[in-house]
């Protein structure tokens, strides 16, 4: 996944490279990313999924050989059509939020996630502690024993979202 800061420009994007799209899509899951991959690239060659070539040119070269060389950049309302078609309705919800998530909703989520951190990590006038979980990496350990099997929930990208939520938090 992109740093935190640059995914909001991933969504105003109106095309997006290969790799990000299947990452989005993939939630970084590294067993369905070969198979999303060549699913896209297939629709890219039937005509199913719009797309440009990054240099400009116009001349028809094969899909995978444009994919070689990164020279494809799919157009994102046409992905969503053709993701829809085939994806069930889950799925559809989890790629959809992360291919259009709005900067005012991901400000909103990272300043929840940075304000639950600062509670959990805090302690109450008294000096109890909020929570018996004392550090970032002991959440990070807990979230990934109970729910490792949720898209998103890895050890990195729960490290960068807790990062950018504490950034967002006191930059408020």
């Amino acid at each position: 996944m992109y740093d935190n800061n640059c995914e909001r420009y991933w969504a105003l994007s109106d095309i997006l490279p290969v790799d990000t799209v299947v990452d989005y899509w993939c939630n970084n899951d590294p067993n369905c990313k070969e198979a999303k991959r060549h699913a896209l690239l297939s629709a890219l060659e039937q005509g199913d999924v719009k797309y440009q070539r990054s240099d400009g040119k116009t001349f028809e070269d094969p899909v995978y050989d444009l994919y070689q060389r990164d020279l494809i950049l799919v157009e994102r309302e046409s992905f969503l059509a053709w993701s829809d078609a085939i994806c069930g309705e889950t799925e559809k919800q989890n790629l959809r939020h992360s291919l259009v998530i709005n900067p005012r909703s991901e400000t909103t989520y990272l300043n929840i996630i940075g304000a639950m951190l600062d509670i959990m990590l805090s302690q109450s006038p008294g000096g109890q502690p909020y929570s018996i979980l004392n550090s970032q990496s002991a959440i990070i350990s807990t979230l990934l024993a109970y729910h490792n099997d949720k898209p998103g929930i890895s050890q990195r990208t729960l490290e960068e979202k807790f990062a950018a939520a504490k950034r967002k938090l006191t930059s408020a």
